[in-house]
């Protein structure tokens, strides 16, 4: 008789995979035991990105309703279970990274524009009042032109502040949809525009 027991692997791709299967089924056991056995290595991977715990258990649980919803996405012969998951909560991690310096630079903006042209103050005159306005009638224009849906997914990213997953998910749309939605609007602003 061996005086060691025989450890279990760490993961378990078969048990995984079949617990992804009921959860695209409906089945909420597989749910609870898939979080149960995973919630904490997402968390640390969140972490990892964020560190901030907040917002890392923010991030969580959108990782975990976007489990629910789109565990029929997982595909066997395209990696572990884990790594999938790992992925899908280090990609949600990082947009909402992105989207807190996105709000950021826009914060930064407006206050250097209250700072610069403070409420009750007469603001700029003359030659520059009139490029500015020249230039927001072309950036308004040139946003008039573009498709309602690349309009619309370039307003929630730069206006609203959500990230490329948050609108994916408001709109039901895959996020590879959303990204080339928001990629072929700013390319077509850029032409219009002559922006960076």
């Amino acid at each position: 008789m061996n005086n060691f027991t025989e450890q279990k692997p760490a993961y378990d791709d078969e048990a995984d995979t079949r617990m992804l299967q009921g959860i695209a089924n409906g089945d909420r056991q597989c749910f609870r035991s898939l979080h149960d056995r995973y919630d904490g290595l997402l968390f640390t991977t969140i972490q990892k990105v964020l560190n901030d715990r907040e917002d890392s258990e923010e991030v969580l649980q959108e990782v975990l309703s976007s489990l629910w919803r789109k565990a029929h996405l997982y595909q066997k012969g395209r990696g572990r279970p884990v790594t999938w998951l790992a992925s899908m909560a280090r990609n949600r991690a990082i947009d909402r990274l992105r989207a807190k310096q996105r709000q950021s630079k826009l914060k930064a903006a407006y206050s250097d524009e209250i700072e610069v042209n403070p409420r009750g103050s007469t603001g700029i005159s003359g030659p520059e009042s009139t490029i500015r306005r020249d230039n927001c009638e072309v950036v308004r224009s040139a946003v008039m032109e573009l498709t309602d849906v690349q309009r619309e997914a370039i307003e929630k990213v730069y206006f609203e502040g959500l990230t490329q997953q948050e609108i994916a998910d408001q709109l039901g749309q895959p996020l590879g949809t959303v990204k080339a939605r928001i990629r072929r609007g700013l390319a077509k602003l850029r032409k219009t525009v002559d922006l960076p």
